[in-house]
């Protein structure tokens, strides 16, 4: 192909389009060329010669996005999991310098020994990369208290559409110069620009001792209870995962846990909070409490792989990223499970349930599409109208673009699309990046 032989005469290496043609939730295309970058340069000149030859450029981290957004259909993809270096720790400012193909859980790795770690944990953080879930803004389980990528981001560097190298912000624990333009890149899904290099706040490891609690219950309405009871007794739960029966029942083959009841909660609360966690309890069943730092681990786990188990248990399956105000989870519960026996759909609900952001995974095979995806696009249509968001860490990708679209439209207005349309061609006024992600 001209573009592959165009990008070889530039000396970079090459892929196989074949390896990125599907993402983790199935999302399929097949770009025209592959650059394995290896440096800052090879990407700076694979743009230049996209932007002459008005070709789409998508990046991709480790592919575990799953809702397309690093999917493309002809154009070039650039590879950047082998930039993959730690640049710089400081145990003084509280700050680490890595390049963007950093798997996020290599991070903590290298922190933990120095007593340090970085709270935001996607699930997938054991194989996905730094630079991935900048873009994607993404999240995970210690954010109820931590916060996601965007509170953590302090400075990226970026190599823009028309092939410039820019560093946006400061390793500071404070910077009021200029706009924020770190946190439009935080989220921008590769559509603003390549991010390469990240630096990221560190915190210490907590001193006090952290329990990690699991409680069963016999109602979806006493789970969502519990919550609101944390709130209500001002209590800050480290994580708050849920998992319902069914993807209790998976991980059982793979984990040991007692189950009980429709679904547990996953809490880690300081020791100091023990008394006031059991008078939030809302009906519990059954409480336990890890008893070492091997059973924590393993409940861990647990929940971390809870959804390539559910993925396993069906041939395709979607996994929602809804979120709505904590007081409206009883409502959100009693919709999926509606919704399910409208549809006659499984949908197993996990989530971090502490901030509101359920992932209910919808299940389905080639006979039941059509009524998985009207099963989509009714929740995501009902949480709008509640005053929630489609996306709280996964992004929009293809899959959401036009309920996205919906969403800004009924809560922003459109004057907000309009700014986001300009902020896209003051980056990007040939439209090259990833196209059709994001609302823009």
């Amino acid at each position: 192909m001209d573009i592959q032989r165009d990008l070889s005469k530039l000396g970079l290496m090459l892929g196989d389009p074949e390896k990125y043609a599907e993402d983790m939730g199935y999302f399929k295309g097949k770009p025209e060329a592959v650059v394995i970058a290896r440096d800052v340069e090879d990407i700076r000149k694979t743009l230049e010669i996209a932007r002459e030859k008005a070709i789409k450029v998508t990046p991709w981290g480790k592919g575990t996005s799953v809702t397309g957004a690093a999917i493309t259909n002809g154009g070039i993809l650039i590879d950047l999991s082998n930039m993959n270096k730690i640049l710089e720790f400081s145990d003084e400012d509280w700050t680490i310098h890595v390049e963007a193909g950093v798997v996020l859980d290599d991070i903590n790795k290298f922190l933990k020994p120095r007593g340090f770690f970085f709270p935001p944990d996607p699930a997938s953080s054991f194989m996905c990369s730094v630079g991935g879930a900048t873009s994607e803004g993404s999240g995970g389980m210690h954010c109820v208290k931590y916060g996601t990528m965007k509170d953590w981001v302090l400075a990226v560097k970026v190599v823009l559409p028309n092939g410039e190298v820019v560093k946006i912000g400061e390793p500071l624990q404070k910077n009021r110069v200029g706009y924020d333009l770190v946190h439009l890149m935080v989220g921008s899904e590769g559509t603003l620009g390549i991010i390469t290099e990240v630096w990221l706040k560190v915190i210490p490891i907590p001193d006090y001792k952290v329990l990690r609690v699991l409680a069963f219950f016999n109602k979806e309405d006493d789970i969502s209870r519990t919550i609101i009871n944390l709130r209500k007794n001002r209590i800050q739960p480290e994580i708050a995962e849920y998992m319902d029966s069914k993807v209790l029942e998976v991980l059982k083959k793979s984990f040991n846990i007692e189950t009980e009841g429709v679904g547990a909660l996953l809490i880690d609360i300081p020791e100091f909070s023990l008394e006031k966690l059991k008078e939030s309890l809302h009906n519990s069943v059954l409480v336990k409490i890890a008893e070492n730092e091997d059973e924590k681990e393993e409940l861990y786990k647990a929940r971390s792989f809870a959804y390539l188990a559910i993925k396993g248990t069906s041939k395709y399956s979607m996994s929602e990223d809804i979120v709505v105000p904590v007081s409206k989870l009883p409502k959100v519960f009693k919709k999926i499970r509606e919704l399910e026996e409208k549809y006659q759909i499984s949908s197993p609900i996990l989530g971090h349930i502490g901030d509101g952001n359920l992932h209910p995974v919808i299940t389905y095979d080639d006979d039941s599409k059509d009524r998985a995806m009207e099963f989509f696009k009714e929740l995501c249509e009902y949480v709008i109208d509640e005053g929630g968001s489609v996306t709280g860490e996964h992004g929009v990708g293809i899959q959401k673009r036009e309920l996205a679209i919906e969403q800004i439209k009924k809560h922003n207005g459109d004057e907000v699309l309009r700014l986001m349309k300009k902020i896209k061609d003051a980056f990007d006024d040939k439209g090259i990046m990833n196209p059709t992600k994001q609302v823009v």
